[in-house]
């Protein structure tokens, strides 16, 4: 009869469970760290576009022939993370106040003349827009564009 070394086989076969253990352990590690850092990362900060001149402003404050005088009555168009949701208009001696969503995870209901964030006042409510005051900027918040579209005609059936 023949004899079988079990000692050969059962040490490739612990090898091969182990190899295998290890490759799943390490599998599993990497799809814990990558979903451990998806849910609890921080979040990247909002990125705030550049403010765009008014139209019939030069671009430049200095011209070939001198500075240019800014006009710090007319407003410019805002660029931080403020979206407006909706306005309540002073009337009667009161002051108006303006819902606003802030940085897309706050919604906020402020009136006229108070902080909407630290640096960030209120400074007038209007039926189609606010003008918040920045570090002493003026800045205009409108409402967001709707975007329209096209439905496509019902048929009518005449009976």
């Amino acid at each position: 009869m023949q004899t079988i070394s079990l000692e050969r086989s059962s040490i490739a076969q612990t090898a091969g469970v182990s190899l295998v253990t290890f490759a799943a352990l390490a599998l599993l590690g990497l799809v814990l760290a990558y979903w451990t850092w998806a849910w609890l990362a921080p979040r990247p900060e909002p990125r705030a576009q550049p403010l765009a001149d008014p139209v019939g402003r030069v671009a430049s404050a200095n011209s070939l022939f001198g500075s240019v005088q800014r006009d710090q009555n007319i407003a410019a168009p805002t660029g931080i993370a403020i979206k407006l949701l909706g306005v309540v208009a002073a009337s009667g001696g009161r002051r108006g106040y303006a819902v606003v969503q802030l940085e897309a995870r706050q919604i906020l209901a402020v009136h006229e003349g108070e902080d909407i964030a630290p640096g960030i006042r209120l400074a007038e409510v209007h039926a189609d827009h606010v003008i918040l005051e920045r570090n002493g900027t003026r800045e205009t918040l409108t409402w967001p564009e709707k975007k329209t579209s096209v439905k496509p005609p019902v048929p009518q059936i005449n009976k």
